[in-house]
This record gives C-alpha cells, sequence and structure tokens, in this order.
C-alpha cells in the first residue's frame, strides 16, 4: 500500500482517561510504522501537557496547541501564538463570566484566579467530568504551572485558551462573543452541570497542520488519515484525505466523516486502519 500520514487525537481517540492507551494501539501503531506509514500526533495539547503515556511509542511527529505548534521528525517547524492585546481582553471577558480558564503556553501554562482555586480544590465543584479532572491531575502533578499573573508579566507566547463555563447559556455567550476571534470549540458535555471549550486560532487549526506537514514531506493530501472525537477535531476531519471519527465522538462531527470506528474503549483507531488495510488483517484479527 502507497505510504499514508496517519493523524491522532489523543483524549478520546487512543487515550481513555484513567486507562491510557491500549497495548492493542500501541502494537498496531508500531505496525503501521513498520510497513512505511507514518503516524502524527494531532492534538489540542499544548507540548508541555503532552501525557506521559506518550514517550514509549514510536512517533513521525507531534501536532500540538491545535495545529499552532509543529513538530517533524523531532524538529520543530511551525509555531504561531495569539497577540498578547486578544488574550488580555479574553481574560477579562472570561473572568466577567466567572469562567476558569487556562492560558496554555508551549513550555509552561497560566491558571486564571478562579481556575488555580478550582484545580487545586479549594473551591469545590459538584463533580468532575474528564477534562477538568485532568486538569487536576496536572496541577497537582506539575511545577510548570504559573499564576495568571506570571503570565502579564513575562509576555510569554500563548497559543491557545482552554476554559469552562457552567451553563449552556454562558457557553452560547462565549461563542457569540469571540468567534469573531477564535474558532471556538466545545467537548461534549458530560453533565448539565459546566461546559468545557478551547478558544484556538482562527489561522491555526490541526486541518491546516494537517497540510503543511504532507507539504513538508511531499505527501498527497489524499494519502492522509485523520481520527478524532470533539470538536476540535472538526477542521482534520474535514481536510483529511479520510476523515474517521470514534463512536465516542460528537454527533456534529460525524456528520462530516468519512467513516465511524468503534470507540476508543474498543481500540477503534486499530480496527479501522485494518478495515482500511495500512495493518494487515491477520495482524489483527477480529
Amino acid at each position: 500500500m502507497k505510504q499514508k500520514l496517519i493523524f491522532l487525537d489523543i483524549d478520546g481517540t487512543i487515550l481513555v482517561w484513567n486507562k491510557g492507551i491500549s497495548k492493542t494501539v500501541r502494537e498496531g501503531l508500531k505496525k503501521a510504522r513498520s510497513l512505511g506509514h507514518k503516524v502524527f500526533i494531532c492534538t489540542g495539547r499544548s507540548w508541555c501537557t503532552l501525557p506521559k503515556e506518550l514517550e514509549d511509542i514510536e512517533l513521525d511527529g507531534i501536532v500540538a496547541s491545535a495545529g499552532s505548534d509543529i513538530w517533524i521528525d523531532g524538529e520543530n517547524k511551525y509555531r504561531i501564538s495569539l497577540e498578547p492585546s486578544l488574550i488580555r481582553h479574553t481574560c477579562a471577558f472570561l473572568d466577567d463570566m466567572g469562567a476558569i480558564y487556562v492560558l496554555e503556553g508551549f513550555d509552561r501554562v497560566y491558571v486564571s484566579k478562579r481556575g488555580a482555586r478550582v484545580l487545586a480544590g479549594s473551591e469545590p465543584v459538584s463533580e468532575d467530568n474528564p477534562e477538568l479532572a485532568r486538569w487536576k491531575e496536572f496541577f497537582r502533578k506539575r511545577n510548570d504551572v504559573g499564576s495568571i499573573e506570571e503570565w502579564e508579566k513575562e509576555e510569554t507566547r500563548i497559543p491557545k485558551i482552554t476554559f469552562a463555563v457552567w451553563s449552556e447559556e454562558e457557553a452560547e455567550k462565549v461563542k457569540k462573543v469571540l468567534e469573531d476571534s477564535f474558532y471556538v470549540a466545545f467537548f461534549l458535555p458530560s453533565s448539565g452541570v459546566y461546559y468545557n471549550g478551547e478558544l484556538i486560532s482562527k489561522t491555526a487549526n490541526k486541518g491546516s497542520a494537517i497540510h503543511q506537514t504532507a507539504a513538508y514531506l511531499q505527501s498527497s493530501m489524499a494519502d492522509t488519515i485523520a481520527f478524532g472525537d470533539s470538536m476540535n477535531d472538526y477542521q482534520m476531519i474535514e481536510e483529511a484525505g479520510v476523515g474517521v471519527v470514534m463512536e465516542n465522538g460528537d454527533q456534529k462531527l460525524k456528520e462530516i466523516a468519512d467513516r465511524v470506528c468503534e470507540s476508543v474503549e474498543e481500540d477503534g483507531v486499530i480496527w479501522e486502519l485494518v478495515r482500511m488495510g495500512v495493518i494487515p488483517m491477520d495482524t489483527y484479527g477480529k
């Protein structure tokens, strides 16, 4: 088979919260690379928040910060960040909303005042969803976390903002006010308590990153395959030669997908690669 470029979201696509990346997925990706295909992570996470589960997986590159940070063969090929004035305006708006938010820098993250209280547990919320639980764990275990005041002093480059608000009405307000400045992506709400979202650059996203990566490697977009589950994957599912959405993915994403595969818990990425002939059937009988 002709070489394929495979782009994989992390959370909800190859990684199950609190369980990690399965042996089947690890072995399947290793097999794909041994057959000459190239495997890339394409995630909303910033470089400094990548999960440790990736450390023992051989990759050809990583697209981080929802397309604003591209690494190929260990070299950084592209980085773009948001304008500081836009970030300050957005922070003031989110503070007025009572939202919690994190400025995700390339090498360090900065947490809003209320966000720090919530993530530290000093301001309890009624329940955690996977996204908030992930940030709480990160906040507890890492030292590359600063306060919003530290960012204002350092002027560190920020490619993306992650946030949570407390109702559907507030989520709609965020979208209405900020959609001219950002691509606003919401995760599927796992409860009616709060809504997690991301504010992504208007000029760099996962779709544009796939185009750049393919061009750098002198490959055709027709030979790209993208797997995702949430709305920050929208552009890459739309732009890839084949866009595949997980069964556990957002319905809006499934509506534009070329294929829908089994859920992340069922190792859907690997079974779809088998069906597509990227990995031989006799490698993983099912």
